[in-house]
């Protein structure tokens, strides 16, 4: 997924559903690019996972010391609102 702009957003630290509502407040800011959610625990991210998945998006993970990088190409997803 490298090659392109990449959006983040920071979710380190947040529990369940923190991240994936963190995520919906703010993925129509990202639609049609990459973005990289970072959370701190493994259920943060099967969570966002398991969501991006059902938005037929394309999913990485990246882990990174502590941190798990949710990283997904939105272009890849079967959205086109």
């Amino acid at each position: 997924m490298a090659g392109s702009e990449e959006n983040r957003i920071i979710a380190r630290g947040l529990n369940p559903p923190g991240p994936l509502l963190l995520v919906k407040k703010r993925l129509d800011e990202f639609k049609g690019g990459h973005l990289r959610v970072i959370v701190s625990s493994e259920d943060a991210a099967d969570e966002l996972v398991e969501y991006f998945l059902g938005m037929d998006a394309k999913v990485e993970i990246d882990n990174a010391g502590d941190d798990i990088h949710v990283v997904v190409d939105l272009k890849a997803s079967g959205e086109d609102a």
